[in-house]
């Protein structure tokens, strides 16, 4: 059984190469003069073949590709950011790699990216917004055409950088409330609150949530609030003892269950930020002997891989990743071209998936 959310949706927009052409210089002795001789054709078709090969003939485009691969031959892509305002880097900075739940999403804004002429580098902040502003920085020294923020937490210096760079900035996973350029994300305030509703009308009370304790997680943040929101809403008042938080990992989601039961016995079902936490929970419950959903409900956040195969399924939120992945990059593709003339901001949703859990 699916629930999906009523957040605006956007048919994602054609793709096309990124305006700025890079140029190319020497990989050792072998250089465009040298492939073009292999090929049989002119330095000025290598370039063509090397900026836009859509317009090169096929068989012509299948040589110099043939003489690059036999002569070794490697394209210095940054070397255009010396003649042109921007090199075809996208910088795009997640919190962690080490939760799949982002997975999706790099995998599919990597090749929207690729195939529309730019280069992806990823870097991972560890949930630490200085940290991130340090990557961005750096990054900036790239001369990038775009780039890519998870959240909306971002330290004023941070905040500084991107406005005053002139480049398309594009935040995800948030709905921010001032975002820094354009948005492509879903409301966390609503995926809490939705799933603590539905925990509700499947007859469940004293609800308590378990999350993601880092500093300066606008996301966990909300999803609290919208936990906070539904309770209250549901008749019951949400217990600050009631919700526990904790590391990105299965031992924590286990001992959130356990510290929220120790102080409320009479709880009766646990919304967690996180699948990994809530998958935890769950292995917890058979190490203690309790039955879910009859003595406590558990519902995740994220349906990683591992919620429709563990024992009992869990009932989670879904996050369209591979979707925020694909708009980011088409943003990025035609905020860069200039033809971008969608929203400044798309809601891509989310889906409430129930199974055995709730």
């Amino acid at each position: 059984m699916s629930l999906r959310s009523q957040g605006s949706k956007r048919r994602a927009a054609p793709e096309s190469s990124a305006q700025t052409s890079p140029t190319f210089q020497q990989d050792g002795k072998v250089g465009m003069k040298e492939i073009a001789e292999r090929a049989k054709v002119t330095k000025m078709t290598v370039s063509r073949a090397l900026r836009t090969p859509d317009k090169v003939a096929p068989e012509t485009l299948r040589r110099i590709t043939a003489a690059m691969e036999e002569m070794g031959f490697v394209p210095n892509s940054l070397a255009g950011s010396l003649s042109a305002r921007n090199s075809p880097i996208v910088p795009v900075i997640v919190p962690t790699m080490a939760n799949s739940i982002f997975s999706d999403f790099i995998e599919e804004v990597s090749l929207t990216l690729d195939r529309a002429g730019f280069t992806p580098i990823f870097g991972c902040s560890n949930f630490d917004n200085e940290y991130e502003e340090r990557l961005l920085i750096k990054y900036l020294g790239w001369q990038p055409s775009a780039i890519i923020l998870t959240g909306a937490s971002q330290t004023p210096r941070t905040r500084d950088f991107c406005q005053r760079s002139g480049l398309p900035v594009i935040q995800t996973w948030c709905l921010p409330e001032h975002p820094l350029g354009r948005v492509v994300g879903f409301s966390n305030y609503d995926m809490l609150y939705q799933i603590t509703k539905a925990l509700q009308g499947w007859g469940y009370r004293n609800i308590g949530f378990g999350f993601l304790n880092t500093p300066n997680n606008d996301r966990s943040r909300q999803r609290r609030l919208g936990w906070e929101v539904a309770v209250r809403e549901g008749g019951d008042e949400p217990l600050h003892t009631r919700a526990q938080g904790g590391e990105l990992s299965l031992e924590a989601g286990a001992d959130i269950l356990r510290g929220i039961l120790g102080r409320h016995p009479d709880t009766k079902a646990i919304a967690f930020g996180s699948d990994v936490h809530a998958v935890g929970a769950v292995l917890e419950c058979k190490r203690l002997g309790l039955r879910i959903p009859d003595d406590i409900a558990i519902t995740g956040c994220g349906d990683m891989g591992l919620s429709s195969v563990v024992s009992p399924t869990l009932t989670t939120v879904r996050i369209p990743g591979r979707t925020i992945g694909r708009e980011c990059a088409t943003m990025v593709n035609l905020s860069v071209v200039g033809t971008y003339a969608g929203p400044s901001t798309v809601n891509v949703g989310f889906e409430i998936v129930r199974r055995e859990s709730a």
